[in-house]
């Protein structure tokens, strides 16, 4: 992962994947100076990268000034290539992967020569516009496969700023064979420029928080504020566009971003029914306390307050927009 997140995410994110029994975490810190990094050291298992010029240097010359998701490409680019684990994938400091028993038997019964295995997303909701009170709480909307005909119907007003019924991606992520020369991207890996064909996975979900707070999707949004309205069409694609476009214009008051925010990610009673009767909801309670403090040997402040509290801190800036 490449990251430049506040640090309790950071480590609770790396300590759920070992507990599931990856032999390797590479952490790539996008902030060269992220004092995340001190706590990481100390982790067995985990390789921490910080991306300085010396990094970039080594990678492309120039990336270091490139958007997020090219920084994000080279870098799993180069755990792959040194990594000595069989497979490897490539995932956000807000995705946990969630499998219904151990990874290495799933991999040994879908794995297929050549290809590699796509984790589809579980996107978590929330199912109350009460101000949540952990990072984790929450429902999971599932993306339709295909082409659903009714979706003005199901999502209403929402559709626009939607894309599969997910706010996020509905691409999953890409479990990949290792040692196989290809070039990995956010989603999927590429070889000679041409895509591979990877393989739905039935027993392994990729939970996708899009977001660990309501005041953290705000940020992610507002961060396009500073760049003309051009730039961030050229950007950003289809419903994430429309998403960051509508949060600007009611960015002038945090009721108002909140209340847009709220539209998109609470799932009330009547959406809810719409996805059942679709197997587009979950009801399955993500509570991995137990496996992050084995894996430490402390729990990391995993609050709400606490979270925002650094947000508000290392985002303050952005934040002042909507004062």
């Amino acid at each position: 992962m490449t990251v430049r997140e506040p640090a309790p995410l950071v480590m609770a994110n790396v300590a759920w994947h070992l507990s599931l029994g990856a032999s390797e975490v590479h952490v790539y810190l996008d902030d060269p100076m992220d004092t995340v990094g001190d706590q990481l050291q100390v982790v067995a298992g985990v390789n921490v990268i910080r991306c300085d010029a010396a990094h970039w240097a080594r990678l492309d010359g120039r990336a270091g000034d490139a958007r997020q998701t090219r920084r994000q490409g080279l870098n799993a680019t180069d755990a792959y290539r040194k990594t000595g684990a069989d497979w490897m994938i490539h995932l956000d400091a807000d995705e946990f992967l969630m499998p219904e028993r151990p990874v290495s038997q799933i991999i040994g019964e879908y794995a297929r020569e050549g290809r590699f295995l796509r984790i589809q997303p579980w996107e978590r909701t929330y199912l109350t516009d009460t101000p949540p009170t952990s990072l984790f709480e929450g429902g999971f909307r599932v993306p339709y496969l295909g082409k659903l005909q009714d979706d003005q119907e199901l999502f209403w007003r929402s559709t626009p700023f939607l894309t599969k019924g997910l706010t996020g991606h509905s691409a999953g992520k890409a479990l990949m064979p290792t040692r196989q020369g290809w070039r990995i991207g956010i989603h999927s890996p590429k070889e000679e420029e041409k895509r591979i064909r990877g393989d739905y996975v039935p027993e392994m979900a990729l939970l996708h928080f899009d977001g660990m707070t309501p005041l953290h999707w705000m940020v992610k949004v507002l961060r396009y504020a500073r760049l003309p309205r051009e730039v961030v069409e050229g950007m950003l694609g289809g419903h994430r566009r429309e998403q960051v476009l509508m949060a600007l214009r009611r960015s002038h008051s945090p009721g108002g971003l909140l209340k847009f925010h709220n539209r998109l990610k609470v799932t009330d009673g009547g959406l809810r029914a719409r996805l059942e009767d679709r197997d587009m909801f979950v009801d399955a309670p993500f509570d991995p306390a137990n496996q992050i403090a084995a894996q430490l040997g402390y729990m990391p402040d995993l609050s709400v307050e606490g979270f925002d509290a650094i947000l508000r801190e290392r985002a303050g800036d952005l934040l002042d927009r909507l004062k």
